[in-house]
């Protein structure tokens, strides 16, 4: 079998962290989440992912986001079911054939060297249109808007991490502003974990750099008085049934302190 290069920049490579945690994840019993698609794409990529076989917490804690997002993506879907998704930094991820209600309109959006890499295992559709860019700049607004219009939910898993806290917020207000009425659903941690997830997470054996945390995610409502925390699950307080796929002296130290459950947390957020 012919591999397929992929080239990718430092933060970019971590798409492939996620791909590969989701891959892994199918040789499970009980998968925490099932993506046989990740599974297929691993085989086709030439890249060392032996240099993650070790990082079971990583592993472990990738599928439990995964599986948070999609279930307040699907929530939301549920109650909003013509509503436009734009997938930020989409990477290969395949939350689209995993949610897809038979109407969605979808956008994925990510970096040119990573949506030349999704290119070559994905297909754009009538309804699923890929966007190269970045979405800290603005010419994939025009992209967006010239297919849709009304409020559009957005999704960034794994994403803002790797952002600062003013780009953060630059984002929120460029979304809140151009798009109004719309929600982002996005991951963030504890600025606690922030200081310390660099030394365990499979993230160091990339160049890539996490940026954001923040203490209380209720302190993003303080941001902007258009803004309103709708929906948090936390990683993994709110999937216990999978604390015993931790190595042990997570799990131990988890069950000892609870607050350590909460450190990570998936979120929906109005933004105007």
């Amino acid at each position: 079998m012919n591999l397929t290069t992929v080239n990718l920049g430092t933060i970019q490579e971590t798409l492939l962290i996620t791909l590969w945690a989701r891959a892994v994840e199918m040789k499970q019993l009980d998968p925490i989440l099932t993506d046989p698609r990740a599974a297929e794409l691993l085989t086709q990529i030439d890249y060392d992912f032996q240099k993650f076989l070790q990082e079971k917490s990583s592993q472990t804690a990738v599928c439990i986001r995964g599986k948070a997002f999609d279930k307040i993506v699907s929530e939301f879907l549920q109650k909003y079911p013509q509503t436009p998704v734009v997938e930020i930094g989409a990477g290969l991820n395949t939350r689209f054939e995993r949610l897809d209600n038979g109407s969605l309109r979808w956008f994925d959006l990510d970096l040119p060297d990573a949506m030349t890499v999704r290119k070559s295992f994905f297909e754009e559709s009538d309804r699923r249109q890929f966007i190269s860019g970045s979405v800290l700049e603005t010419g994939w607004i025009e992209s967006v808007k010239a297919s849709t219009d009304g409020p559009i939910l957005f999704i960034a898993e794994g994403v803002l991490l790797f952002f600062s806290e003013q780009q953060v917020k630059t984002l929120f207000a460029t979304l809140a502003e151009q798009f109004p009425g719309s929600w982002i659903v996005f991951d963030a941690i504890s600025r606690l974990l922030l200081a310390v997830r660099h030394r365990f997470d499979a993230v160091k054996h990339t160049s890539a750099k996490f940026q954001w945390g923040i203490w209380n995610i209720q302190e993003i409502e303080t941001w902007d008085s258009r803004y309103q925390l709708c929906r948090s699950l936390y990683i993994p307080g709110d999937f216990n049934q999978y604390l015993t796929r931790f190595p042990w002296m997570e799990y131990v130290l988890m069950k000892l302190f609870p607050g350590f459950q909460r450190m990570s947390g998936v979120h929906l957020v109005k933004l105007s």
